[in-house]
């Protein structure tokens, strides 16, 4: 598995092209050889490719709107086009549309079109990449959650996973089991802790933060163990907020994996 950096770990270091450049040498040079990311406005798609290839980092996906791609025909043509300029295989999309994240019919509605759009894909030899958090974990009655539907209603030629370790654990699921559900349809998983920490007024209370990979609760060797199972091929750290310096906790990280014998 490679090793790499979702940057919105490191947003707020990006904000002109000579800070892209140099958080991107910050991440190549504590030993990350990928990336998750998306081209900065002020750079165009070849642009910024080029910069990654100077760098020497490898990217594992390019973007998609959702909400234009199901109304334009002419927005899978773009998200196409920029793939190809990254010489990727998947298009990511974001979460679904709030008004359809609460019921079963919501969550078939997506799917009927997130199909339509794949099979477009298709066509070109790509795929659609969807990133859960906790809320598709919603329960819908009988058992039923909303990812259940995602994950069992949708294409699984068209429609490929990156699961995210914090989230599967703060929706309460087993990280493991979840693994193996979407063994065949997943090449890259987010990689951050889950970490119970202080502060809890009432006994009943959660207080978690995210964390870096092995300063939290997960079991990060079984974890590791199953994405290798299932042909995992890049391991992107992501984390939201961190408590000092993202490149800290990136490093941080990058340890704990090498550690964990990744």
């Amino acid at each position: 598995m490679k090793k790499g950096v979702q940057t919105f770990t490191v947003r707020n270091f990006m904000n002109s092209v000579e800070e892209v450049e140099r958080s991107l040498r910050k991440i190549k040079d504590i030993g990350y050889d990928s990336v998750q990311t998306w081209t900065p406005r002020f750079m165009n798609h070849k642009e910024f490719k080029q910069l990654l290839d100077d760098i020497g980092l490898e990217t594992c996906s390019s973007g998609g709107s959702y909400e234009r791609m199901v109304e334009d025909p002419a927005a899978i043509e773009e998200a196409i086009e920029q793939a190809k300029i990254f010489g990727v295989e998947y298009v990511s999309v974001g979460t679904l549309p709030k008004e359809m994240r609460e019921s079963r019919d919501g969550y078939k509605r997506y799917i009927e079109s997130i199909n339509k759009i794949a099979a477009e894909l298709k066509k070109e030899n790509l795929k659609l990449l969807y990133h859960p958090h906790a809320l598709e974990f919603i329960s819908l009655g009988g058992g039923l959650k909303g990812m259940d539907i995602i994950l069992n209603e949708s294409d699984p030629d068209g429609l490929h996973f990156a699961l995210d370790t914090h989230w599967l654990a703060a929706a309460g699921v087993s990280v493991v089991d979840w693994i193996y559900k979407v063994k065949g349809r997943m090449k890259i998983i987010h990689f951050k802790d889950y970490a119970i920490v202080g502060g809890a007024v009432k006994i009943e209370d959660v207080c978690k933060e995210f964390a870096e990979v092995g300063e939290g609760n997960i079991d990060w060797p079984k974890v590791i163990a199953a994405c290798r199972d299932i042909g995992v091929e890049f391991a992107i750290v992501e984390q939201d907020t961190c408590p000092g310096d993202p490149f800290d906790s990136l490093k941080i990280s990058f340890d704990n994996m090498v550690k964990f014998g990744l």
